[in-house]
């Protein structure tokens, strides 16, 4: 029985490879017409994939683009407001260690 192809290559046929072998490639027992067939069906596959996904992400984008870009822009807009009040608690707990350590070493001045 045949195991699933592997995530290294086109053409291994054992998921051990990957924890045995850095590289893998075609030259084990593999007819190398078959192998480069077998990479270039998944490719084919990978680039319909993607085709598919600029086509849809275009007619996402002139439906509802608009409205995207206002919520796209509120959320700045709240990572921003986020962002300085992290600086804002960030300064404070600053100048109050500051104010720690010289109380505590600047006493009898």
């Amino acid at each position: 029985m045949e195991k699933a192809e592997c995530c290294c290559c086109c053409c291994c046929r054992e998921q051990e490879c990957c924890e045995k072998e850095s590289k893998c490639g075609c030259e084990k027992e593999e007819n190398l017409v078959e192998c480069l067939e077998r990479g270039w069906q998944k490719s084919s596959l990978k680039a319909w994939e993607d085709v598919l996904k600029e086509i849809l992400k275009e007619k996402i984008r002139q439906k509802y683009g608009a409205e995207l870009d206002k919520g796209a822009q509120a959320f700045v807009d709240a990572m921003d407001k986020s962002w300085k009040a992290k600086v804002t608690a960030a300064k404070a707990q600053h100048e109050f260690k500051e104010a720690i350590l010289k109380a505590l070493f600047n006493t009898g001045q």
